[in-house]
């Protein structure tokens, strides 16, 4: 066999082995994506009433978020080889700020009395 020939010969097959090979990795392509999403959103403003008040209302609040730091929430859709999405969504300190004024602001004056952070203080301290 001449070295034309096999010339002719290995050509076709380093063809027909790409071709394969881009098949292949088309074949198995997925659609992925994975995002994050942080959530927040602006402290609310709020007084209170004197320093026992504002005393109460933080370490309650403290206490309320000792077994976790954030809210997180996660949502994978997958069909196998095709689609692959994953969604992430974080809460940030502000959400639970907020969450825990308007437990604690029972009349939604915008301003914590003493006896309300006791009473919010007792929630919390509940399990």
């Amino acid at each position: 066999m001449s070295t034309f020939h096999v010339r002719l010969l290995i050509k076709p097959m380093l063809c027909a082995a790409g071709a394969a090979l881009a098949l292949f990795a088309a074949g198995t392509g997925c659609i992925s994506t994975e995002q994050t999403e942080y959530r927040d959103e602006p402290r609310v403003k709020v007084e209170f009433e004197n320093e026992t008040a504002g005393r109460l209302f933080y370490e309650s609040l403290s206490k309320m978020h000792s077994g976790g730091s954030r809210t997180e929430s996660r949502t994978e859709i997958s069909i196998p080889i095709v689609f692959d999405h994953k969604q992430h969504v974080v809460t940030g300190d502000n959400t639970r700020f907020n969450e825990a004024v308007r437990r604690c602001d029972t009349n939604g004056d915008g301003r914590i009395t003493e006896q309300e952070a006791r009473i919010f203080a007792d929630q919390v301290a509940k399990p």
